[in-house]
């Protein structure tokens, strides 16, 4: 085999009890040839004895246990300066891939703008019923019409996402400047800063598997940052693209803040 294309990134913070789930589904795709980075922010507890000896067996496995916790952008930072490989995927530590997802990419890479900075697909929710995850619905992206059209998109964010190295490190990467110091909606802000500037390309299938689970209920404290975030950044980014649009936000029953509309300025 040739050089990968793909690095699998696997962030993570105390949730050894789920992570093989995501490693196994990286280990049993169809496209064997890959490279995985796992990048463990400060976690409180070791890593876990199944891992030490996976690492040890397995070349394509990397780990990297940061010294103090950072959060996800910074270690999503951290990754990107890491790997070696022309795209990479990020992949959360308590949700898994589809087994063909990397085939999937390798396709939509080869039929692409080698421009093309953004590649993601549709997603699986799954939730533990008598110990075992069901799907409990399925999302279905889109190909967005332009940017615009992404930023008014305040639904479940586009994954899997598979990002092109070198456009990531020319945007700068995840932003930490923000009060939040870039632990929240740092995908949907990432997603942003490439869409802007780089074409994007979407695979109509079910290519990700995310889990909803007790430790991951927001809070009505960590919705309000949210939506301070979520008004800021749109309004950053219409301001950015010429200040031509005026946003019309509205609350869902759930308590998040949307978009109702864009109205024209004049």
């Amino acid at each position: 085999m040739g050089n990968p294309l793909f690095t699998v990134v696997i962030p993570t913070y105390n949730r050894w009890r789920m992570i093989d789930t995501a490693i196994r589904s990286v280990m049993t795709q169809t496209e064997k040839n890959w490279k995985m980075l796992i990048i463990d922010d400060a976690s409180d507890q070791d890593i876990p004895l199944f891992l030490k000896k996976l690492i040890k067996k397995d070349p394509r496995i990397t780990f990297k246990r940061l010294s103090k916790n950072v959060g996800i952008s910074q270690v999503m930072n951290h990754a990107v300066r890491t790997v070696s490989t022309p795209y990479f995927i990020q992949l959360d530590s308590d949700d898994w891939l589809d087994k063909s997802t990397l085939e999937h990419f390798t396709k939509a890479i080869q039929e692409a703008d080698e421009n093309t900075a953004l590649f993601y697909a549709n997603t699986a929710i799954h939730v533990q019923e008598r110990g075992r995850w069901k799907v409990k619905k399925k999302v279905s992206h889109r190909q967005f019409k332009d940017r615009y059209d992404f930023l008014t998109y305040l639904t479940y964010i586009i994954s899997p996402r598979c990002y092109r190295t070198n456009a990531v490190l020319d945007v700068g990467g995840w932003d930490t400047s923000d009060k939040f110091d870039g632990r929240i909606m740092e995908d949907r802000r990432i997603c942003l800063k490439l869409m802007e500037k780089y074409p994007w390309f979407y695979i109509d299938r079910y290519l990700y598997n995310r889990t909803k689970h007790r430790s991951q209920l927001s809070t009505s404290n960590n919705i309000e940052k949210r939506n301070y975030l979520r008004r800021e950044v749109i309004e950053h980014y219409l301001k950015k693209w010429g200040n031509e649009y005026e946003p019309v936000f509205y609350k869902e029953e759930d308590g998040y803040l949307k978009i109702e509309k864009l109205i024209k300025k004049g």
